[in-house]
């Protein structure tokens, strides 16, 4: 399996042409795992397409600093993750990491650990030295952040609006000195 992580690039039309693949892995993730990740069911493919728009948007223009990572296998969309940048004059070397989703139909092939060594990597390169990210509390998702050297920082209670059923799930954060 040829594993090819890179930026992906809003000026980019083969970058472009991948935002539906970015919803559809969005609504797999949700489907499949129950995922908290924005939307909640009846889940709407074109309001998803829009908010990736959106997102991409967001990345290439100058209010915030969005990179986003893609994991391609076989010219296929296999997992994204976004590092935001916040441009804060007291914290310029923190970073939060949002939206680590992998396809169900490719886990287990080491894409998150690619996609957060590539976001890693970047990061050093801008000047982020302490990165922060949250996950659902009793979720996968949990238990593979430590194996990639992110220390427990807490739970929030009642936190997200679980996409199975609508009951609150707590949310776990977690940081990491880069």
């Amino acid at each position: 399996m040829a594993l090819s992580t890179t930026i992906f690039d809003p000026t980019n039309a083969e970058h472009l042409a991948l935002i539906p693949a970015f919803a559809d892995i969005h609504i797999a993730c949700i489907e499949t795992d129950h995922t908290i990740a924005t939307f909640t069911p009846p889940l709407n493919r074109d309001v998803i397409i829009e908010w990736w728009k959106a997102q991409v948007a967001d990345a290439a223009g100058p209010k915030r600093h969005r990179i986003i990572f893609m994991t391609l296998v076989e010219q296929q969309l296999a997992g994204y993750v976004i590092l935001y940048r916040p441009l804060w004059q007291t914290g310029p070397f923190r970073g939060v990491v949002e939206k680590l989703l992998v396809s169900p139909d490719f886990r287990r092939r080491g894409i998150a650990r690619n996609l957060m060594d590539k976001l890693e990597e970047v990061a050093r390169i801008e000047g982020q030295t302490l990165l922060m990210l949250d996950t659902e509390t009793g979720s996968p998702a949990e238990l593979v952040y430590p194996k990639l050297g992110y220390t427990r920082l807490g739970l929030i209670p009642k936190y997200g609006v679980c996409p199975l059923d609508g009951s609150l799930k707590d949310e776990t954060f977690f940081w990491k000195q880069l």
